[in-house]
């Protein structure tokens, strides 16, 4: 069966800057690089860099997302801290989880791509929502919204059935792909923009979350999404 496992990269101290997440990254690039020896095979890998994230001293250094049949959250959590044990100050959570497709993703954040930034934040489900009504609403109701925002490239939710989505255990990650940080800024002010924001609150928290701006780094090219919901 095909799985994705999403694995956050976090200082332990609980805040990190911009000036650490230099130093520190090769280190994390390396443990990703590890993830290509296990079994069973990973079929997609991909490592993204904190590049600006949208709170001061967020202590997030790199979100880890692979691809595979039958990989789940506790082999690559664990082959990922391995992988970082002589690196100190860092903390790894992961998640096994299921994608849920809006626009299909054409290419990553990575050199030469039209895409040079990812949107990417945690989501969490408000109490009053049970967890299948919670997707039910962001795929029928929110994700039209969001989608239909300027500029927006691949648009992709990551829903945590298993581990743990950093330590706060959030229910999803959010991905949406721009051309430039320029792209991402002009669309924040545009109506759809407005309308997506203001939304959220009908189905999930408001506080709690958190948001970054990230590139990537494409270790193995992962499977086709195909369309996406808002494509078909």
């Amino acid at each position: 069966m095909m799985n994705k496992v999403v694995a956050l990269v976090r200082s332990s101290t609980g805040s990190a800057t911009q000036e650490w997440r230099d130093a520190v990254w090769p280190h994390v690039e390396a443990a990703a690089q590890a993830l290509t020896t296990v079994e069973p095979a990973v079929t997609g890998l991909v490592v993204s860099r904190v590049v600006k994230p949208f709170a001061d001293n967020d202590p997030l250094m790199a979100l880890i997302e692979v691809w595979g049949d039958d990989v789940g959250a506790e082999l690559i959590g664990q082959t990922i801290t391995l992988g970082l044990s002589d690196t100190e100050n860092l903390n790894v959570t992961a998640a096994t989880c299921s994608e849920i497709v809006f626009k299909e993703v054409r290419d990553f954040a990575r050199d030469g791509s039209p895409w040079s930034i990812k949107l990417a934040g945690t989501a969490f489900r408000r109490e009053d929502f049970e967890p299948d009504a919670f997707f039910d609403y962001w795929t029928n109701v929110h994700a039209p919204i969001g989608g239909s925002v300027p500029g927006v490239g691949g648009y992709v939710v990551s829903r945590a059935h298993e581990g743990q989505l950093g330590e706060e255990s959030a229910d999803a990650l959010i991905a949406q792909w721009y051309v430039d940080e320029q792209a991402f800024n002009d669309a924040q002010s545009t109506e759809p923009a407005q309308a997506a924001w203001k939304d959220v609150g009908n189905y999930a928290m408001t506080t709690g979350t958190a948001f970054w701006l990230m590139t990537e780094s494409v270790i193995i090219e992962p499977p086709v999404t195909g369309p996406g919901i808002l494509e078909v």
